[in-house]
């Protein structure tokens, strides 16, 4: 337990001491002295009346005093060399009150140390998230919520206690803030780092739109925001001694965040709260979307398309994301660029209801950024609601998926080549493959040669379009037609109806996943 002087004229500032300091030093304990000034430390504050204070005091370390002026001043305590000194007026204090404050600046420290002591507890035996907000609660007493850099609730402790508050009510039903409250909070983030490199806890209020102040803490690794910590106002009164505890207790949560994918480097704006919450929520409230769409100016209904670009190294630094997002922005300049988790997506707007021009996505510079940072990208198809976001990501996600098994050299996948494909695995996954596999198909994978396994696949692969399947078979036309006509007669295959050609195409997917799984 222990608090600096400086710490302890503050706390008693509203009293008006007169001080004097030789040294700003930790001071641990304290005690009332009337006549004993031998052997004093200076580790202690020694609190006496100025009557009692002996004229020949001269001690050689530094030592701690705070003086109750209870008579006129007859020592000349400037000369005094080697003390910090408090002197308050007797008529303006109570003794009593006055240890109280004391104990109370001083016991702060034991509170911040008896909190430490729980987190690296719970911290040591792999305590959650959710445990650790409980600690600093017991603590504050005041209810908290945890958010990621995008301002997604990721855990919370409100106390048995109503908290009163609608914007914080239906921020923890619904795991997003009011798009109000997100537009004040995101004004504060940044007006707070521009004007402090520090990143300390800061009080700030929205009366106009909440019932309470908050208490506002970001927590940041390698200088860059990766959680915030708020603090209602709503129970008790902040007070100094809740911004030090959060102060130290923010340090303590850092290395329990870096492995939570939840906890991941945005580029702190309404861009990247709101598509987290697209991503994240299987229940989008309208409102939620339309008023951010509103204060954002992003159109609701438009062409777009997503754009999901994933590292292939899982053990991706948060700098190397934040160094690959600055490049991906200023690549895809004019379209919204956010993050999610360790991802970086693009949502792409365009005029065309298909794919435009797709240069600016495969040109030669993304390619090569794609290559250096060992990057692997899926698109999605063309959709026309932002209510559709989660489903066009859920394509990227089975394109990067399904690209494991294609022959592809690039490492740009987009889902409309892998729809057959994903529609194989839905029906396998179902256990259906007999409604899916033709019985004659996999009688000709067992008898057939290569050389008209590779024959039928090519034509099957170039959806039964002869001139193609010949040129990238390297054959004559006829020889290719002969050899149709050679497995349509021993097989059974009529392969001149596209509905069955598009049912070996089928096969041919399947058994590649029951071949590989």
């Amino acid at each position: 337990m222990s608090a600096t002087f400086n710490e302890i004229s503050a706390k008693l500032s509203s009293k008006n001491p007169l001080v004097i300091m030789a040294k700003n030093i930790n001071i641990s304990n304290y005690y009332y002295i009337e006549n004993d000034f031998d052997n004093l430390n200076s580790y202690s504050l020694y609190i006496c009346k100025l009557s009692n204070f002996p004229k020949d005091f001269s001690p050689d370390k530094i030592i701690n005093l705070l003086i109750i002026v209870d008579v006129d001043n007859e020592c000349d305590l400037f000369k005094l060399k080697n003390c910090n000194i408090l002197m308050l007026e007797q008529n303006k204090i109570s003794l009593y009150r006055l240890l109280e404050d004391l104990q109370a600046v001083i016991n702060v420290k034991a509170n911040i140390i008896a909190s430490s002591n729980n987190i690296i507890s719970a911290i040591s035996k792999n305590g959650s998230i959710d445990t650790l907000i409980d600690i600093i609660y017991e603590y504050l007493k005041n209810p908290i919520i945890m958010t990621n850099a995008a301002n997604y609730l990721c855990a919370c402790n409100t106390g048995d206690s109503k908290i009163n508050d609608s914007i914080w009510e239906n921020y923890i039903i619904n795991n997003y803030p009011d798009p109000n409250y997100l537009d004040k909070i995101y004004y504060d983030i940044k007006f707070l780092q521009s004007i402090s490199k520090e990143n300390n806890p800061h009080i700030i209020d929205y009366l106009d739109i909440m019932d309470h102040r908050i208490l506002l803490c970001p927590i940041k690794i390698n200088n860059l925001d990766m959680a915030y910590l708020y603090i209602l106002e709503s129970n008790k009164p902040f007070n100094r001694d809740d911004i030090k505890l959060v102060n130290t207790l923010k340090k303590l949560l850092a290395p329990a965040i870096i492995n939570d994918p939840r906890f991941s480097y945005c580029n702190n704006c309404q861009l990247d709260s709101i598509f987290y919450y697209l991503l994240s929520s299987y229940n989008v409230k309208p409102y939620f979307l339309e008023k951010t769409c509103e204060i954002l100016n992003l159109d609701l209904h438009s062409n777009f398309f997503l754009i999901n670009i994933n590292f292939i190294d899982k053990d991706t630094t948060s700098s190397d994301l934040k160094n690959l997002y600055d490049l991906i922005k200023s690549l895809f300049y004019n379209q919204l660029v956010f993050i999610y988790e360790k991802q970086i997506c693009v949502l792409y707007i365009t005029q065309d209801k298909k794919y435009p021009n797709n240069s600016k996505i495969e040109s030669e510079h993304f390619l090569d950024l794609c290559k250096r940072y060992k990057l692997v990208v899926g698109i999605s198809d063309i959709f026309f609601n932002l209510h559709n976001t989660k489903l066009a990501y859920e394509q990227t996600l089975k394109a990067i998926d399904f690209s494991n098994d294609s022959d592809s050299k690039k490492p740009i996948f987009y889902y409309s080549d892998f729809m057959l494909t994903n529609l194989v695995y839905s029906f396998l996954t179902n256990k259906n493959t007999n409604n899916i596999v033709d019985l004659n198909f996999i009688e000709f994978l067992n008898s057939a040669s290569e050389e008209y396994v590779q024959t039928l696949k090519a034509f099957i692969n170039n959806n039964g379009n002869i001139k193609k399947a010949a040129d990238e078979l390297h054959i004559h036309y006829n020889t290719l037609k002969y050899r149709l006509n050679k497995i349509n007669a021993l097989y059974g295959m009529d392969l001149d109806n596209l509905n069955y050609i598009i049912r070996l195409k089928l096969s041919y997917i399947a058994l590649d996943f029951i071949s590989n799984t």
